[in-house]
């Protein structure tokens, strides 16, 4: 299993550097020999505190685009929610700080630096003055904490100090740093920065940090820097609290205390014994999947095979286990979900401020998560979820009058869930957009269908997927016989009418699919709840009437209500493809015309894009059980990106040197969704349905996949040979009656609780 990344060199920056985290501290190692830069990030150190971002225009301004859009005035309702109903920028993701270890100046040889996957460590060895040199770097989650250590062949001197942006301090004691930091109030994203400039009123998050030292040398204060001399071997632990409480909460819990008393836990601990019950935690999540490709294990730099260009199974595979890796990471239990950049920012002004876009990047960092069999993971994600259905009713009545819950295109720390946009010309592409309530409803429904918890379907799925669906229930206006939501927009491609760019029409494929797809998940919800209610009835009568697709002049699936000119014909949302994937409303096998209109917008929309958008891409074409054209995406998205000092968002996607994706810039939403897409390739649950390897690659000739999860709660194990299957193990902690379907061919069998199914080639 191809489960270590190689390099033999130091990282220079940060797209080099290689991730490590436990869900709520992350770290970048860089692993220099002279100066070895670790940054450092807190997933709850972010801009701003608890509130609302209230827009008293906000209801008439939505009613005022409404009529003009039924009048067929769209660039008019456009600018009227543009300049009346958008609101400020949400808060930013920040980074703590960076640890800095000096070594030696001279020159170094026989480097290696490593990943390793399976127990999240990372690995560097050199020789340097004669002296051997071996430094690891990993962080606990049993014991919430960064592990350094540097042994060495004989005595050898290093300074420790720190260094940080913002509002931070740095002091140093007998045997440890003390790191104080305090957010802003206010930060504009990294593209808006003159228009929110940065404030501080002492009500934001605040840190602290502890960083101390068991060493075999000497040790020394001068100034705000730790000196060690004549270390064979030097240990640094580090730990970070901060003053998050909840959503509603202001930030004043206790920093320093918390921080210090958990040090000195930390400190009677030996090194061995925390590392030891790192591994173990880690690498039982990790080994819940195993995996073979069929390719050869290369002992290449990592680096080296993206150069290179080798883009074969053994690359594939890598990229795969490195998916699911960075789950592991950046989502714990007890953590927050993962942003834009998971928990792994080295900027003050981050790319689009690392929060959560949640018009499909938030969504694809989970795809993977169920399917490989890491559901703890998954409480993270569901637990924002509940804490934007409780701020999203302020903001659906105050925004349109209407009952049940709303968020838009971003979400933050805080969970706010109003529009964006700050009044900008042309914000409506993104910022007019109230579909994400109904988009994250359909994780919660997922993690019922894979764990078949009927107490977590009641108590917290089904709860707050009636309260957006209320939303949307109220937001509907009939028109020949369908429900529409009107206005809409489609994330984040226009249409050119009569010369002018236009975001805002009378409905939108997207739109009209996630409204269709929640309200029918609602009623299998309640189906299966016994609840039979005035609200459930109404849904059952209205969910057939809201899904409208149509197919255009050359065979594609319309993004709008009407086949428009459109602004980017290669744009990288597709949007209007959310019935294929991440929902199952058009199947290969039940509305074959419509998925076929799929197949044509893609091959419209074009293979390359940006990093995220042909991981979601790899998904659709599996769905659509073309295995080589996902595998064909796959492969792009291994195209080696150089990194460079400027954001370039217009630049083609693909893959960091150290296996990060390049939207550009880093986005990990396309290593996420990539993650997935393989998953698809083998197996698929669709229509009630478990196909196993429904797109499997021609290439992909001999191989196995172990410990996927199902829906159903079924764990399955895929071994192939000659491109067929050769044994297909399936084990279930719940009696229950499955249909797989091998082949094309679909087979109903009995599976008993904890008993082995296996099915092996004739």
């Amino acid at each position: 299993m191809e489960k270590i990344l190689r390099y033999d060199a130091p990282a220079t920056i940060f797209e080099e550097a290689l991730p490590i985290g436990n869900g709520s501290l992350g770290a970048m190692i860089y692993a220099d020999t002279e100066l070895d830069k670790i940054t450092i990030n807190h997933d709850t150190l972010w801009s701003g505190k608890p509130g609302h971002n209230s827009n008293p225009l906000a209801k008439e301004s939505f009613l005022r685009a409404q009529a003009l859009v039924s009048e067929g005035k769209y660039h008019d309702a456009q600018v009227e929610l543009e300049e009346n109903f958008t609101n400020m920028w949400l808060n930013s993701y920040l980074v703590l700080g960076e640890l800095y270890i000096k070594g030696e100046a001279s020159k170094y040889e026989n480097y290696n630096r490593i990943l390793d996957l399976e127990n999240s460590i990372v690995r560097a060895t050199y020789t340097q003055n004669g002296i051997d040199f071996e430094r690891e770097y990993f962080v606990s989650y049993p014991d919430n904490c960064l592990m350094v250590r540097i042994k060495s062949s004989k005595g050898a001197s290093f300074t420790l100090s720190g260094s940080h942006i913002g509002k931070s301090h740095t002091t140093a004691g007998d045997t440890e740093l003390y790191f104080t930091f305090e957010a802003p109030t206010t930060i504009g994203p990294e593209y808006a920065a003159k228009e929110r400039p940065v404030t501080y009123d002492g009500e934001s998050v605040k840190a602290s940090a502890l960083a101390r030292v068991k060493t075999n040398g000497s040790v020394d204060t001068e100034g705000d820097a730790l000196y060690i001399k004549d270390s064979t071997e030097l240990i640094v632990y580090f730990c970070a609290e901060t003053s998050f409480i909840d959503v509603h909460t202001m930030p004043n819990k206790p920093t320093f205390a918390p921080c210090r008393d958990r040090m000195n836990a930390l400190y009677k601990k030996s090194y061995e014994e925390i590392k030891k019950v790192h591994v173990e935690d880690v690498s039982a999540l990790f080994n819940r999947v195993q995996t073979s490709f069929g390719g050869e294990v290369s002992e290449k730099t990592t680096d080296r095979r993206l150069k290179d260009g080798d883009k074969d199974l053994g690359m594939c595979e890598l990229l795969f286990n490195f998916g699911r890796y960075l789950v592991i990471a950046a989502s714990r239990r007890g953590s927050r979900a993962t942003n834009l950049q998971g928990i792994w920012n080295d900027k003050f002004y981050a790319p689009w401020s690392s929060n959560y876009t949640v018009n499909i990047n938030l969504e694809m960092n989970y795809w993977p998560v169920l399917m490989c069999n890491l559901v703890d993971c998954h409480e993270p994600l569901v637990n924002l979820i509940k804490c934007v259905s409780e701020k999203g009713r302020v903001t659906a009545k105050e925004y349109y009058g209407a009952p049940g819950f709303v968020s838009h295109h971003n979400i933050d720390l805080w969970a706010n869930t109003t529009p964006v946009g700050n009044h900008v010309v042309d914000s409506s592409r993104y910022a007019f957009w109230n579909l994400s309530s109904g988009w994250l409803c359909r994780h919660l429904f997922e993690q019922y269908e894979y764990t078949v918890d009927t107490e977590f379907l009641r108590d917290v799925a089904y709860p707050i997927m009636k309260e957006s669906a209320i939303f949307y229930l109220y937001m509907l206006k009939e028109q020949n016989g369908k429900y529409i939501m009107t206005p809409s927009t489609s994330p984040e491609n226009g249409v050119i009418i009569d010369g002018e760019k236009v975001f805002t029409l009378p409905y939108a494929t997207m739109t009209q699919s996630i409204i269709e797809d929640l309200f029918k998940n609602v009623s299998r919800s309640a189906k299966i709840l016994g609840i039979d209610d005035d609200f459930t009835r109404e849904i059952e009568q209205k969910k057939d009437k809201i899904g409208i697709y149509k197919i255009g002049s050359q065979g594609q699936l319309l993004e709008y209500d009407k086949e428009y000119e459109e602004e980017d014909v290669h744009h990288r949302h597709v949007s209007h493809l959310y019935a294929l994937y991440p929902a199952d409303l058009i199947t290969t096998s039940k509305t074959s015309e419509l998925a076929n209109a799929c197949r044509q917008t893609l091959e419209i929309r074009g293979d390359e894009s940006t990093g995220w958008s042909m991981g979601w891409k790899v998904n659709l074409w599996a769905r659509l059980k073309d295995g080589d054209r996902a595998m064909k995406l796959v492969k792009t998205q291994l195209t080696c990106v150089e990194p460079n000092n400027k954001i370039n968002y217009s630049q083609g996607g693909g893959t960091y040197p150290n296996m990060f994706d390049a939207h550009p810039p880093f986005q990990i939403d396309g290593n996420y969704g990539v993650c997935a897409g393989i998953c698809q390739m083998f197996l698929q649950c669709e229509n009630g349905e478990i196909k196993i390897l429904p797109a499997l690659p021609s290439e992909m000739k001999n191989g196995y996949i172990k410990g996927l999860l199902a829906k159903g709660n079924v764990t399955v194990d895929i071994e192939w040979k000659n491109n067929k299957l050769s044994r297909l193990k399936l084990v279930t902690p719940i009696k229950q009656t499955a249909i797989i379907v091998i082949e094309g061919e679909a087979r109903e069998i009995e599976l008993l609780p904890n008993e082995e199914y296996i099915i092996t080639a004739a």
